[in-house]
Order: C-alpha cells, then structure tokens, then sequence
C-alpha cells in the first residue's frame, strides 16, 4: 500500500500535481481550520479513485501537529511505501511533517514551480542526512477541468439581452486560432457562479485564464476581472492571465504598466476591426504569447 501525506496550505496546485503523478492508495491530507476547503475540493476531485484520510491540526503548533499526524499514520500499519509531500500549509506543519518522516525513514518531495515547469525535488534519509536523490520535471498530470475545479465550482454562461454579434466573432476566432496549439481549451463559464471567464487554456500542467475585450473602453475592467480571477478565493498565484483586445494599445501606458505589474499578458489583435478575421502575424502573436506564458517553447 502507497500512502503520501499532503499539507494543505492556501495553494491547491502543489498538492494537487504530486497526488496526481504519485497515485497513492491512501492521501493523508494534513489540514487547519483556515484550510479545510482545501482538503474538501481535492477529496472532490479525485471522486473516491484515492482514498482521502483527514487529518485535522493546529497550524502553528509543531509538538502537537507531531502526535496527530503519527496517530493517523497508525491506523494504517506500516503502508509498503510512505511518502512525506512538505510543500504546502504552515512552515509550522511543513516542520513537523518534516520530523516526522525523518523519525519514520520515510523519502520526503517537495514541489517547485520555476520558469513555468514543474518539478518535483525528492529526498530521503542517509545516516540521519536528507539527501537529494531525484530532480524531475512532472509530465503532464491532470486536465483542465481537473485544475479547474480543484479551485472553484464552475458553472454555464448566462445569457444577458442581445449577443454583441462582433465580440462573438472575435472570441469565437481567438478560441478557433488556439485549438490544436494548446493542449486544452475551454469557452465562456463563470467561477462560483460569480467571475466570467472567456477562455481557459492548458499547455501540460500550466493552466491560464484569457480575458477578450473589444472596443477603446474595458481594457481597465479586464485587468481587474483578471487579478480578481486569480485571487486566492479562485484560481490562485499559479494561474497565468491573459488579456487580448482589438485595439492598439501602443499609446495606452499606463494600462500596459498596470497589467504588467499584475503579471498580465497583453495580446493586441487591431487588424480585425478592419477585416472581421485575425491576419496570420496577429495569430502567430497570440499563439506564440499563449505558449510562452504557458511554458512551451515556441520555434
């Protein structure tokens, strides 16, 4: 029996990829008061495929998060693997996790996000040392709805008055310029029924969110809807965020620096008030930037 412990802290992704990629028979998912609605949406998301063991803490207390977290092990008998995930929670429960599985010789990995990849860091004990003994980029794990709901519920649009025929179009092009480059795509539905989302794309395990505006006005609005999107109550930090228009913002500085400084990708697409369509350069600088943000290199 393969058994990981998860700390579940305000980021969902850290925990989410290494369950997905080690596939445990049972998860002991590690939590506070301040994150069982974390451990609910990932007991929601692997849908009884891995057993989820609750294992309530104090947050900030290492001598009592120790006993709890051993008593839990407990129940299960000594698994045949044990594995120790010390990315997520409290450093408190990071801690004690950690001291745990050093008394227990159990291996321990941590998750790392750098340069849009992720890695896996995996250690185990020698002679009461921690030693590195893998350094691997995780492959594709989950699907985009999987990333999607592991953060929020997500529901259909809703129709308001007339469709607005031109925005229609251009989303519609977007939408057809990107499938087949990502790897997922997905149009127009609300997070907690609340925040509308345009398109939602997935390149291996990055995930982003695509805002579209048409017209002078809105650019403003988007970049907030963006940074609301991706707020810890929604899609989180690990979200990429792009905003596409069909003006040329090149005068427009100032919201050029204020998407910047929320680290939002702008993608200006004017050839198509002229023409109805997206010109070639055009697609080729959206799908370029959607990739790049997303970290698939780019020929």
């Amino acid at each position: 029996m393969k058994v990981l412990v998860l700390l579940i802290g305000e980021q969902i992704l850290p925990n989410l990829l290494p369950l997905k990629y080690i596939k445990p028979d049972v998860s002991v998912a590690v939590f506070s008061d301040f994150s069982k609605r974390g451990y609910v949406r990932l007991e929601q998301v692997v849908q009884g495929k891995i057993k989820m063991q609750p294992c309530q803490v104090d947050a900030y207390n290492i001598e009592a998060i120790i006993p709890v977290l051993m008593d839990t092990l407990g129940r299960w008998g000594p698994p045949h693997e044990l594995w120790f995930n010390i990315t997520g929670g409290t450093k408190p429960m990071s801690i004690a996790a950690y001291l745990s599985a050093e008394q227990l010789h159990a291996p321990v990995i941590y998750f790392q996000s750098e340069g849009k990849r992720s890695r896996v860091l995996h250690y185990e004990f020698w002679d009461g040392k921690p030693i590195l003994t893998g350094n691997e980029i995780l492959p594709a794990v989950i699907t985009l709805d999987e990333y999607l709901q592991a953060h929020v519920d997500l529901s259909p649009p809703r129709q308001r008055g007339e469709p607005d025929e031109y925005g229609y179009r251009f989303q519609n092009c977007i939408y057809e310029a990107l499938t087949g480059i990502v790897d997922e795509i997905k149009k127009t539905f609300y997070l907690q029924g609340v925040v509308e989302i345009d398109l939602a794309v997935r390149c291996e395990n990055q995930v982003g969110i695509v805002e579209i505006k048409t017209g002078k006005n809105g650019v403003k609005a988007a970049i907030d809807q963006l940074t609301e999107a991706t707020e810890q109550r929604y899609l989180g930090t690990y979200t990429q965020k792009f905003l596409v228009t069909d003006q040329d913002l090149s005068l427009k500085t100032d919201l050029k620096e204020l998407a910047s400084a929320h680290h939002i990708s702008i993608i200006e697409l004017p050839g198509f008030k002229q023409t109805g369509s997206i010109n070639e350069t055009e697609a080729g600088d959206l799908r370029n930037t959607i990739l790049n943000g997303l970290g698939r290199k780019t020929s």
